[in-house]
């Protein structure tokens, strides 16, 4: 199977086509106020996080389209050829070629076999097979371990278990218990906070946040009017103008509805309704206001890279999501593409050889059944 390039393709440019100018760059070396160093400082801080979140974003598309086209077909097969394994081993319990020992052994690898298949999945074939080789079958099996969830979940965590509306399947109703267990959680830490009185300074503080909140958002909206005014192509008689226009405003549009105030600045800059000297000249008042939208963003931003970063750093391992990088995820499934291949392989020479009944005797003879880790229940080659 030929490998996948990892050169990830460039992504789009964020809407606007400039970059906010920092502040400090305006004037004969003014000293700057507290509004205006912050905001320098959140737009620099946004413009990395930005770029890191399309990165990653960029790589987990990346990642997606190797898991599909390179790792699951091969599981795939893999999953395929041990069915067939376990098939092989079916016919040659049947037959009368195998002694007793044998048997014995052949039985033994075939219920390990089916018990990995079950885990994964429940194809008709596989359940089939258990059922004829167990003393009770998966059906059952299922029941009971239902019923030993629902009891734990009554007993042990005091859930309500008759508000479970949903299926059989223990899957869906563990995932239903997490669920619960969180709702209860989280309604018990809100129940402990301890109620505050609200001091006058801290009702001074509180309203002035209000204030400076609602004026973010009076700036996003003024930007947005500012830049529709100037950007609506049905005001627009020439066709060319009227698709560049159109275009702009999907632009507009998306970062108004994302609360970017930095994007529509970006994109107020990009078309000249406004300049550096126009930024610097803004009164700290104003600046105030910008400052909390982009802190907002900023947070808003570092929430998005958590969630796409996350999975990676829980696949790893790794102990901060910080810690993870791009390479790192990339050499992990490079490994279990590697890992997998060599498994797919064995496999699939020993079920070449096992279809012929003297070359399964003769590996069933060098392999000893031991209650060990499961790496060491299976003949040889890797099941």
């Amino acid at each position: 199977m030929p490998e996948t390039p990892r050169k990830i393709d460039e992504e789009p440019a964020h809407p606007g086509s400039s970059a906010v100018p920092v502040i400090g760059a305006i004037g004969a070396g003014a000293a700057l106020s507290k509004a205006q160093k912050r905001f320098n400082q959140l737009v620099e801080k946004l413009k990395g996080q930005r770029e890191e979140l399309r990165r990653w974003q960029a790589y987990q598309r990346f990642y997606q389209q190797q898991r599909s086209d390179r790792y699951q077909p091969m599981a795939t097969r893999l999953r395929e050829q041990r069915i067939a394994m376990a098939q092989v081993l079916d016919a040659a319990l049947d037959g009368r070629e195998l002694g007793k020992r044998e048997r014995d052994k052949a039985r033994y690898i075939l219920n390990q076999l089916l018990a990995t298949l079950l885990a994964v999945a429940a194809e008709p074939v596989v359940v089939r097979l258990h059922d004829k080789y167990s003393a009770a079958s998966y059906a059952e099996l299922q029941r009971e371990r239902m019923d030993a969830l629902r009891a734990a979940a009554a007993d042990a965590l005091k859930i309500d278990v008759a508000a479970y509306t949903g299926g059989e399947s223990c899957d869906e109703f563990e995932n239903w218990v997490v669920d619960q267990v969180r709702a209860s959680h989280a309604a018990a830490a809100e129940a402990e906070q301890p109620s505050k009185r609200t001091s006058p300074k801290s009702a001074q503080r509180a309203a002035l946040r209000d204030q400076v909140a609602a004026g973010g958002t009076r700036a996003v909206r003024e930007a947005y009017r500012k830049l529709v005014s100037e950007l609506h192509p049905d005001r627009e008689t020439d066709p060319e103008e009227q698709i560049r226009k159109t275009a702009l405003m999907q632009q507009v549009n998306q970062a108004y509805k994302a609360g970017d105030l930095l994007g529509l600045l970006e994109l107020q800059l990009g078309i000249e309704q406004i300049d550096a000297a126009a930024l610097a000249g803004l009164a700290d008042e104003r600046l105030r206001h910008y400052v909390h939208v982009l802190e907002e963003q900023a947070r808003q931003i570092r929430g998005e890279l958590a969630d796409v970063i996350e999975p990676f750093a829980a696949l790893l391992g790794a102990s901060t999501p910080r810690k993870v990088t791009t390479d790192a995820v990339q050499r992990h499934l490079d490994k279990e593409i590697r890992e997998l291949k060599s498994v797919l392989r064995k496999v699939e020479m020993d079920l070449i050889c096992f279809r012929d009944v003297r070359q399964l005797k003769e590996s069933l003879g060098q392999y000893r059944v031991e209650p060990l880790d499961d790496d060491d229940l299976r003949l040889p080659g890797d099941y």
